[in-house]
Formats: C-alpha cells, sequence, structure tokens
C-alpha cells in the first residue's frame, strides 16, 4: 500500500511499541512485510503482538523488553537489535497534566529524558547505518501541542516542542541523503496517554485513532518532514501563525485548565 520496504528498507525498529500509535505503527508496517524490532517495558505485551504479527503477516520480529528512561537504554537497545534498521519509530514518551508546581519533579525530568534525550540518542546511534546504505527514515512522535504554547501540560508541550524541531532540521540535514525524516503531530487519540498523564478534559473534538495517526504518517513518508492528522488538528497547528502569542497563552490556559482551578 505505502511501498515502505522497497523505499526505505526491510527492518524498522519501534519505540513504545507495546500500545497506541507504536503499536499501530507495527501493524502497519507488519502488513508492508517490513520485519520488525519491538521497544517497550512490558515484555510479555510485546511477545503477544509479536506473536500475532508473525503469524498473520510471515516477517521476522525481534522483542527488545527495555525501560528507555534508563540512563544507558539507548546503547543497550543498540546493543541488543540483531539486525541492522533502516527505519526508526521513535514514538516512546509520556504526558503530565495539571500545575507545574503539584507535578512530581522527578517524573517531569524522566519525561524529559524519555521525550528527549533517548530520542537523540537512538537516532544517532542508527543513522549511520542509513547514511552508509543512502537510504532510510526516521519518524519523531510530536503532537499538536508541541505547536504552541499550552498550560499545564508546560513540561510535556516543551518536549513535543522539541521532537518537532529536531526532526524538521535533521530533515534538512539529510533530504540529499536518500533518509527521509518526519515530524508526526497528533492531537487528542485513543490511546494510553490519558491514564499516563492523569488527563481528565473532555476535548470539544472527536478522538483519533491510532491507525488514523499511522495512515497519515506513511501516506507522507518521503515528501512531507511534519504531518498532522485530522482537518481540526491541523487547523489548530496554524494558531500560532495568525494569534498574537499572548493571547493564544490566553486562550490555551482557559482551554486546559483543570476541573476546578
Amino acid at each position: 500500500m505505502y511501498k515502505i520496504k522497497q523505499r526505505f528498507g526491510s527492518t524498522a525498529l519501534i519505540t513504545g511499541a507495546s500500545s497506541g500509535i507504536g503499536k499501530a505503527y507495527a501493524e502497519a508496517l507488519a502488513a508492508e512485510g517490513v520485519n520488525l524490532i519491538l521497544v517497550a517495558r512490558r515484555e510479555s505485551v510485546l511477545n503477544d503482538i509479536a506473536d500475532d504479527l508473525k503469524a498473520r503477516h510471515r516477517v521476522n520480529i525481534q522483542v527488545i523488553a527495555q525501560d528507555l528512561i534508563a540512563h544507558d537504554a539507548a546503547e543497550i537497545v543498540y546493543e541488543k537489535a540483531t539486525s541492522d534498521v533502516d527505519i526508526l519509530i521513535n514514538n516512546a514518551g509520556y504526558g503530565s497534566y495539571g500545575r507545574f508546581e503539584d507535578i512530581d519533579i522527578q517524573s517531569e525530568t524522566d519525561m524529559v529524558d524519555l521525550n528527549c534525550r533517548q530520542v537523540i540518542s537512538l537516532t544517532h546511534r542508527f543513522l549511520p547505518n542509513m547514511k552508509q546504505n543512502k537510504r532510510g527514515a526516521i519518524i519523531c512522535l510530536s503532537s499538536v501541542v508541541g505547536t504552541m504554547p499550552t498550560p499545564y501540560m508546560s513540561t510535556y508541550s516543551a518536549t513535543k516542542a522539541f521532537n518537532r524541531y529536531f526532526a524538521e532540521s535533521l530533515s534538512g540535514e539529510l533530504r540529499t541523503q536518500g533518509i527521509s525524516v518526519q515530524a508526526v503531530c497528533p492531537g487528542d487519540t485513543h490511546s494510553d496517554f490519558r491514564s499516563s498523564a492523569s488527563f481528565d478534559k473532555k476535548m470539544p473534538i472527536s478522538q483519533r485513532t491510532p491507525e488514523d495517526v499511522v495512515r497519515s504518517s506513511l501516506r507522507t513518508l518521503g515528501r512531507r518532514s511534519t504531518v498532522t492528522d485530522g482537518i481540526i488538528n491541523k487547523i489548530a497547528t496554524k494558531q500560532p501563525r495568525f494569534i498574537p502569542t499572548r493571547l493564544l497563552i490566553a486562550i490555551n490556559e482557559k482551554i486546559w485548565r483543570p476541573k476546578g482551578a
């Protein structure tokens, strides 16, 4: 459908592959005949996913159970990977929601490590093989909230802005070397994010599915350095161009204000 294997290579490594968008990438790429290296903390869940995909799509799948918050996680994953990686999907991450001073600081710094440090560490490790082969793809999961100031998600939105600009900047460095880099900016999506972030607000728009997000990503990979799924989400990402920052902050403060605050 997307000719991912022919265009970018035969093996993809996906972090955060046990659920949500990461799992949807695994499903879509296995259907394309791409071999997989699945990385997440929950080994039993990864094994179940791997068994299912191998049975249905006849692809090779390696499971690496690893907590990516660990300082040496990228090195461990690199050493354990038994195949050259042609496609790297930096999907693992989590968020927080609430007043900054009320959120556990260890959780915040761990979030920066997972959402940012491991993205650049894994990319730095696996990029040389792509350059040697003169083809490959790197996908970094950003977010709609990474395109604008977002009160009550201050650290999370900052990490997602980092992911976006890292991917967009790297795409400029690698565009003539056969390697595509893409930032994916989902909005509210059916996933484990709400529970992990203790996010209890009901948004005024319908949620997208992980499959929606992955379709938009793979359909445009190699053509767009940034992709946002869903018309409402696309409109939201354009707001910083037309709304003064001070006003946008005030609007988002009202939208994202926690219940009872």
